[in-house]
């Protein structure tokens, strides 16, 4: 036990007063640090208990829903159903766990308050009084040396420094009972206080026990009922097992009824294997197949027919519809915002997609900023002009917002996401018969876009601009569904499409634009027709293909026992898989014409028919003048010319320089007719400028209508690319990339030169977003070092080079001879080229600056207006 110090002991303020002071105190910072460990104990395991309760409550609720599964289960007899125990049995664990809430309670007040409130208030009081004594203690020590130095011969002086000494010594004392006074009250006060504490949780913890003990002796009795009951119906099981051992004939005829299946399926699949490898390769698939070969032919039949069996057990099982993810769930997070202040700075803020809305906030506000109060009006797109990375923008008729994702997995997840809004807005907005919306539909097809969204009279952009925008929005959907096959949805055949896949050159409803969304930009890059910007040279893309041409190479051998064709009202599941078949896994494009071919023996040669400039004052359908072709072999009608990418046609009167003359060749492309598209309908595009093409005419020898003839051993899928790219005909480069080209490919015996990079030399804009849509890389080099931009240079091909800088091209680049894009273009006098490559590199040096991006951006888009709707203004050098 810890001394009393005597209170006669503060007025002598002796060594041994001082000592036990020291002691006291000491013993009260131990008992302070005790203490409050012991409440951090104490509210550990009240967390701990409230994350129990919370997971036993979690527990209950789970025994709850199983109960509901058994509902309709009895075990032995009607008054012992198995949901009624298991309801029974949730009550009681509710209950125990009441009584545990309580004690954790009783834990919370009896110890954390009480001791807490010990530490605050008691042990407060002695500090408080420590630093009245400490201080007084120093000033009677002042007053005794004031009083010790006091001179005899100043008499004043002395009795101030008595006068000041007596009544120091008194308030002194006063102070030290009053300390010594707390200290020893503070002494008894801890014993009981203690003590009753943990009196009072130990009585919460027999009450607790107390509870639970007399909850199960009541409980007792129902669950030896409960008992009984299973042990009767374990009886009853062990009895049916045995009965159910003279039943194993049965399951052995099952065994053998799926075994005798399964050796069919083997047989089947090695048929299919079979195919499948004289279809790709050109060979039987033997021996001289490698082993990464087989296993990846393997692994597409096992896909094949795990889709397949999953819609047959979808369509089977429920007539239930699909249900999706919930579409109410909103995109949020942080991303950077360029302002619109003199500086452009970029700040940082909260986004989130709600109620068809763009909203921010401030980071330390409450209050949200509505950036886009109308979804319908915008569109989105990945920004590659400036110099940050992962960028996306927002465009409306207002104004157009820059924003930046912290990475490319986020910006892409933000543009499906704005996208996925945007959709959804235009979705539920076409589905209601509101006055407010107008029908924009034509003959041939329409849709509905609201004139004034949501009526509010505050609106950020005039009615003049909508009525722009939707106009330029309704010409264009009008231009893209004039294309042969593009009314249609190329997938499910619904009509009115209203998305497109800009990357196949395709035309989509939105239901299998969702599905194409989520295969990822990779592999299908979706935007909306009426709410996107379309560059000028994504509508060359899609002028040259279409649904038509696009679907006689990925539904040239469909077969529906991998995957039922997708119609309007199918589910998702049917739809998901034929469009994987089809896309992904390529499943129903035909074989490439092999070397050893029975159908190909008397073919010795190949190429590709080149495609000339088409101006929109002539009709887009020239007659195959390339070759002759056997009459058997001419097909019927317009639909069965639409059926095949490539045929085989007789050169009569070539010669190729390699003594194929009257023999066999196949040309790629020679008998598929162009698309039917009115002329009138894209007066404002050229739709295949080449700004070289002026040189070429209608009536040009046959030599020059093809490209050079190549030997059937060289007929693979990236060297048809190469060729394609040559010949600038984007339907053969379609049925390349299908077969599985490269659109990086590397021809070693041509200069070490990219598909990209030979599409320049032809000058054509489609050709060339064509394969950057579809992953060409704009930094490849040749044997030479030069990149596609030293490329466009050198022919002088304005457009082109335009083309790539937006794209970001690397103009700092040099070839093996150390010139870079700008030296060459000086050296040839090619004042445009000069003029955008030195505003790329003004825009660079000034990226901080938003008046130079805009600028930057004006410039860029009136060169490639120009390019695709005048090229012959920037054919100069």
């Amino acid at each position: 036990m810890r001394p009393v110090i005597e209170f006669r002991e503060c007025l002598k303020d002796s060594p041994y007063f001082r000592a036990s002071l020291e002691d006291a105190e000491n013993d009260i910072e131990l008992l302070e640090v005790r203490l409050e460990k012991l409440v951090k104990l104490c509210s550990s395991m009240i967390e701990t208990g409230k994350a129990f309760h919370t997971a036993s409550n979690g527990f209950v609720g789970g025994v709850r829903d199983l109960g509901q599964y058994f509902k309709d289960d009895d075990l032995a007899s009607e008054d012992a159903k198995v949901a009624k125990s298991l309801t029974r049995f949730a009550d009681a664990m509710t209950e125990v766990m009441k009584y545990f809430s309580m004690l954790m309670d009783q834990a919370n007040r009896s110890v954390c308050k009480n001791i807490n409130n010990f530490i605050k208030q008691d042990i407060r009081k002695v500090k408080e009084a420590k630093k009245y004594f400490e201080k007084i203690s120093d000033e009677m020590d002042n007053a005794l040396i004031k009083n010790s130095n006091a001179l005899r011969s100043k008499p004043q002086e002395c009795e101030d420094a008595t006068n000041g000494l007596i009544a120091m010594s008194s308030a002194f004392a006063h102070n030290s009972l009053d300390y010594v006074y707390q200290i020893n009250v503070l002494r008894l006060k801890k014993r009981f206080d203690v003590l009753e504490t943990m009196l009072s949780f130990m009585n919460a913890q027999n009450t607790y026990f107390h509870q639970g003990h007399d909850l199960f002796i009541d409980l007792d009795p129902y669950v030896k009922n409960v008992r009984d009951q299973v042990e009767e119906l374990s009886r009853k099981a062990t009895v049916e097992k045995k009965e159910m051992e003279e039943r194993h004939d049965l399951v052995r005829e099952q065994t053998f009824k799926i075994t005798k299946k399964m050796q069919s399926v083997k047989v089947t699949k090695k048929r299919w294997l079979r195919k499948r490898a004289s279809k790709d390769f050109g060979k039987v698939a033997d021996k001289r197949l490698s082993m990464d070969t087989i296993y990846a032919l393997n692994d597409e039949f096992n896909d094949a027919t795990t889709f397949f069996k999953q819609d047959t057990r979808y369509e089977l099982a429920s007539s239930a519809p699909f249900q999706p993810e919930d579409s109410d769930k909103k995109m949020e997070g942080y991303l950077f915002k360029r302002t619109t202040n003199a500086f452009k700075s970029w700040v940082r803020r909260w986004f989130a997609i709600q109620d068809n809305q763009l909203v921010y906030r401030k980071r330390s506000k409450d209050s949200q900023t509505i950036m886009e109060e109308d979804l319908r009006l915008c569109t989105v797109k990945p920004v590659y002009e400036i110099d940050r990375r992962f960028c996306f923008e927002v465009v409306s008729p207002a104004r157009n917002h820059i924003l930046q994702a912290d990475s490319e997995h986020l910006c892409q997840k933000w543009i499906s996401a704005i996208q996925a809004g945007v959709s959804k807005a235009y979705s539920s907005e076409s589905n209601q018969t509101d006055e407010k919306n107008e029908n924009y539909g034509t003959s041939g097809g329409g849709g509905n876009v609201p004139d004034n969204v949501g009526g509010n009279s505050n609106s950020n952009s005039p009615s003049t601009q909508n009525s722009k925008q939707q106009s330029k929005s309704q010409l264009r959907m009008n231009q893209l569904l004039s294309i042969p096959g593009n009314d249609r949805c190329c997938d499910c055949n619904s009509p009115d499409p209203r998305w497109a896949s800009i990357n196949l050159g395709i035309t989509l409803c939105i239901e299998c634009s969702g599905i194409h969304r989520s295969f990822g930009v990779h592999m299908s890059k979706v935007r909306s027709i009426m709410l996107d910007a379309w560059e000028p040279e994504l509508l060359k893309v899609m002028a040259e293909l279409g649904n038509d041409v696009v679907n006689r190479t990925y539904e040239s051998t469909v077969d529906e026992s991998i995957a039922p064709h997708a119609t309007p009202d199918c589910t998702r599941g049917i739809r998901e898989a034929w469009i994987r078949s089809k896309y992904i896994q390529k499943a129903f494009v035909s074989k490439l014409p092999g070397f050893k071919d029975n159908s190909s023996e008397k073919i010795q040669s190949w190429s590709v028919r080149k495609r000339t400039k088409r101006s929109p004052g002539r009709s887009l359908i020239k007659d195959d003048n390339l070759s002759t072709t056997q009459p058997s072999e001419k097909l019927e009608n317009s639909s069965d010319l639409m059926k095949a990418v490539l045929s085989v046609s007789t050169a009569t009167s070539k010669d190729n320089g390699n003594g194929h003359r009257n023999s066999e060749v196949l040309v790629f492309g020679s008998d598929v007719e162009l698309p039917e598209v009115n002329p009138s309908k894209f007066l404002d595009l050229d739709l295949d400028s080449s700004e070289d093409s002026s040189t070429e005419t209608e009536d040009t020898e046959d030599a020059k209508s093809t490209t050079s003839w190549e030997d059937m051993s060289k007929l693979d899928p990236n060297m048809l690319l190469y060729k394609a790219a040559q010949a600038r005909n984007l339907p053969v480069m379609v049925e390349a990339l299908a077969h599985g080209g490269n659109s990086n490919w590397i021809n070693e015996e041509d200069e070490g030169k990219t598909p990209l990079m030979k599409s320049v030399e032809t000058g054509s804009l489609a050709a060339c977003e064509f394969l950057l849509l579809n992953g060409a890389k704009l930094d490849r080099r040749d044997q030479k070092g030069r990149t596609p931009l030293h490329h466009a240079t050198i022919h002088g091909y304005t457009g082109q080079v335009c083309q790539f800088l937006k794209r970001g091209a690397d103009r700092h680049a040099k070839d093996n001879e150390g010139k870079d894009a700008e030296t060459i273009a000086i050296e040839a006098t090619n004042a445009d080229i000069v003029t955008l490559l030195r505003l790329a590199r003004l825009n660079e040096e000034m990226s901080t600056d938003g008046m130079c991006d805009e600028m930057y951006n004006d410039v860029f888009r009136d060169f490639s207006n120009m390019a695709s709707h005048n090229p012959e203004k920037l054919k100069r050098k």
